[in-house]
């Protein structure tokens, strides 16, 4: 896949302001002594022949279609689905297709009533077409259910509320914010971000969201907005604290289909994310958007650690989006619950002076994650559980169907696949993980015990096949494939197979041709040879690695 060039400014250490308070993730540290000594980096650009050509998935009869709203002529977002790196990952064989699906298009009905917005406008006029209002706010005063307004070319200077001014859509009849054109919105008078919603059931599409290098949030979602959306627009240059964020009780909010930007500080609190789902937010779904060049994380599930006395996010969907270039990681999953994080591409994340280069992080109290279908490559580390912690260790993580590759130590980088620390009863299944220079490292001990992980139907290609320190009870090792001659760490000492098995009760995991396709199709050696683990599969055993065959 062509790597972006883009590169976000190194920037200092993090912290959210405006109320938010929260350091980037991190599991173990690259200098951990039982790592092996840094080398020539692993997995460069050059070195990658198998990947697939930018901006492609496989072909697959029946493979799910993309996901997301139907893109709005001349908006930002109508070439999201098909740029390169944002094509939908394949889904060979049996493996069931994404639970999400395109949002379902309004029955083709007119308007109950329609209100049009020009900047040659005039607010005391009727809202025609014919004699259209100046400002968005006076159209939102005026809109009940059903209501569509039409927001036309131009630029406007105000911020856009939709609280106490504003009536509730229904989910049988939304108000709909429709940008024809692409609009402009830029902050105008009054306070807070250059959008906010607070009521349930709007639809806002089709809009360029300019926060003009302030301080602020673009598009905050608070309290009630079941049934509100924000798609097909373009969120761009803020120095605030992220390009959208969740708080008060947010509860059902949908992002869709977003191009969100240029979101970066360079004095004081750094961190500038693409969406930060703020302690306290419920049923958020993040979908479709691409999020990048931002001085923080594309996706931050913010605990409630040092911040509030809330309780943790609940229910955030994050899928098929595509993360990449930020200061800090793809998503950083702090104390959450009840998160999946599904069919997602993030790459171009490496060490800087101010940042490990980790795709994915999973740590603090982190409860019932799911990490499937996934595709990382470009970073230092590609997935990371546990790590920094407050009270318990992050528990009911499954890492499953994931395709890691090309995970380099360039810059110093840790070159790690999968590490694993601290956390309860991780499952690592049918993961790929290519061209690193360590595929897994697991229980050395950083927070606490890698505790009761099991580790089944990986295929693994890297010089060091799994680093295992000395903190990883009831360790659980099953029907992994490692490369013929593969070398593993036990304890910081080099091991063959044979006697690493021996040392961790694995009987059933072998070497082997480790080779996989263009569209990670494993080789003969690993169709056939998994353990059932609860997923579907064809054939007389489930593949190793992250593609089933032979449907």
């Amino acid at each position: 896949m062509t790597k972006r060039t883009t590169l976000v400014t190194s920037l200092a250490a993090c912290a959210l302001a405006l109320s938010l308070s929260a350091c980037g993730g991190g599991s173990g540290g690259s200098s951990d002594p039982g790592s092996p000594s840094s080398g020539t980096p692993a997995g460069t650009p050059a070195a990658n022949t198998n990947r697939p050509a930018a901006g492609k998935a496989a072909a697959t009869p029946g493979a799910a279609p993309p996901i997301g709203v139907q893109p709005v002529a001349d908006t930002p977002a109508a070439q999201l689905p098909e740029h390169a790196d944002h094509a939908p990952i394949a889904e060979p064989g049996p493996q069931p297709a994404v639970s999400a699906k395109p949002m379902t298009a309004a029955p083709a009905t007119a308007a109950a009533h329609e209100w049009v917005v020009s900047p040659n406008g005039d607010d005391g006029a009727e809202g025609s077409a014919a004699a259209p209002l100046r400002t968005i706010a006076m159209a939102v005063g005026k809109a009940g259910p059903g209501d569509r307004i039409r927001v036309l070319a131009g630029t406007y200077a105000e911020r856009l509320v939709l609280g106490e001014n504003a009536r509730a859509g229904t989910p049988e009849a939304k108000i709909t914010l429709q940008g024809e054109g692409r609009p402009k919105l830029t902050p105008g008078g009054g306070s807070g971000a250059l959008v906010q919603v607070r009521r349930p059931n709007w639809l806002i599409d089709g809009f360029d969201l300019d926060v003009q290098a302030q301080p602020i949030f673009g598009v905050t979602f608070e309290g009630d907005v079941q049934g509100a959306v924000l798609a097909n627009s373009e969120l761009h240059d803020g120095t605030g604290g992220a390009g959208v964020t969740t708080f008060n009780n947010a509860r059902g909010p949908t992002l869709e289909n977003n191009n969100i930007h240029g979101f970066v500080r360079t004095t004081g609190n750094q961190d500038s994310h693409g969406i930060v789902v703020q302690a306290g937010s419920y049923d958020v779904t993040v979908r479709n958007n691409d999020i990048h060049d931002n001085s923080g994380d594309s996706v931050q599930c913010l605990g409630p650690e040092g911040v509030s006395g809330l309780p943790p996010a609940q229910g955030l969907m994050v899928e098929n989006n595509h993360f990449f270039g930020n200061r800090e990681n793809a998503v950083d999953i702090k104390t959450c619950h009840d998160v999946t994080i599904r069919n997602n591409r993030m790459h171009h994340f490496q060490k800087s002076a101010t940042a490990t280069g980790e795709a994915l992080v999973i740590h603090y109290s982190a409860k019932n994650v799911v990490v499937e279908d996934n595709e990382l490559y470009d970073a230092s580390k590609g997935i990371s559980v546990g790590g920094n912690h407050e009270g318990p260790v992050p528990q009911g993580i499954v890492v499953r169907r994931n395709r890691v590759h090309d995970i380099t130590d360039a810059g110093g980088g840790e070159g790690t696949g999968i590490r694993l620390e601290n956390s309860q009863g991780t499952v690592v299944a049918n993961n790929t993980i290519t061209r690193a220079k360590t595929a897994i490292i697991l229980g050395h001990g950083t927070g606490g015990p890698t505790q009761a992980l099991r580790v089944a139907n990986n295929l693994v290609d890297a010089p060091i096949a799994v680093d295992l320190g000395g903190q990883a009870p009831s360790l659980q090792m099953a029907s992994n494939l490692y490369p013929a001659g593969a070398q593993f760490m036990q304890n910081g000492q080099l091991v063959a197979l044979d006697a690493f098995k021996a040392a961790t009760g694995d009987t059933t995991s072998t070497g082997g041709d480790t080779a996989v396709s263009d569209t990670f199709a494993p080789s003969p050696a690993a169709q056939d040879k998994g353990l059932d683990q609860g997923l579907p599969f064809c054939g007389a055993a489930p593949d190793i690695g992250a593609v089933e065959l032979g449907c």
